[in-house]
């Protein structure tokens, strides 16, 4: 049989037009949706230091074609603040506004809840600190601990300025020396007290202690 591509050609465009027309009204029909997303601090001065009691998400109602709500995917809607003017603040709030929020074209962002978020800013501070080893347990029957040493003996922290003041040294992950009978040596982490701080760079620390018998050092 001979193709004959133009036969019932009338037929052929009526179909494709009503299948475009079909996919154009599914396509634009308006549907609603509220998602929970997260709030990005940006550009957050370099002195200074969200102490990680900051507002974490929100919650995002919006308003679009089905295809592009129904749609919707873990990041692709997020609320984005700019710090860059930001000063050091005790639990302060922020007004977060619809235009701060980024979402797919055609995604309308109609209301957000709450309408602010809060959060601390501190000014950061740093300081170097000696580091203390974290020994657990004791030697075998008639064997002491002797010296123990570090490496590295201090380290450098940051975070916020009133947290660094007050710090005295970081320490190191345990190292037991339980039923020793020789020297012990372990490489481990070194730890800062809380999680407003961290370590400058982060490193571990090798700790080496004696083991002697009878008591002599």
């Amino acid at each position: 049989m001979a193709w004959r591509p133009f036969r019932n050609l009338g037929l052929k465009v009526a179909a494709i037009g009503l299948g475009a027309l079909l996919w154009f009204t599914v396509s634009s029909q308006q549907t609603e949706r509220s998602v929970r997303v997260p709030v990005e601090y940006r550009n957050v001065p370099a002195s200074l230091e969200l102490t990680g009691d900051q507002t974490e998400s929100v919650f995002v109602h919006l308003r679009g074609p089905e295809n592009v709500i129904s749609g919707l995917a873990p990041g692709d809607v997020r609320a984005v603040l700019d710090m860059k003017l930001a000063t050091p603040v005790n639990r302060g709030t922020f007004p977060l506004r619809t235009d701060q929020v980024v979402a797919p074209p055609g995604a309308e962002v109609m209301w957000i809840e709450p309408q602010e978020v809060s959060f601390s800013l501190e000014t950061m501070g740093g300081a170097t600190v000696s580091v203390v080893p974290k020994v657990t347990g004791t030697p075998a029957p008639g064997y002491v601990r002797g010296r123990v040493t570090v490496d590295p003996a201090t380290v450098d922290v940051l975070g916020p300025a009133d947290q660094v003041r007050g710090l005295q040294s970081a320490s190191t992950g345990a190292i037991s020396i339980e039923g020793a009978t020789a020297p012990v040596t372990a490489t481990v982490g070194i730890e800062v007290p809380n999680a407003t701080l961290r370590l400058r760079q982060p490193q571990k620390a090798r700790v080496t202690i004696d083991i002697t018998r009878g008591g002599t050092l």
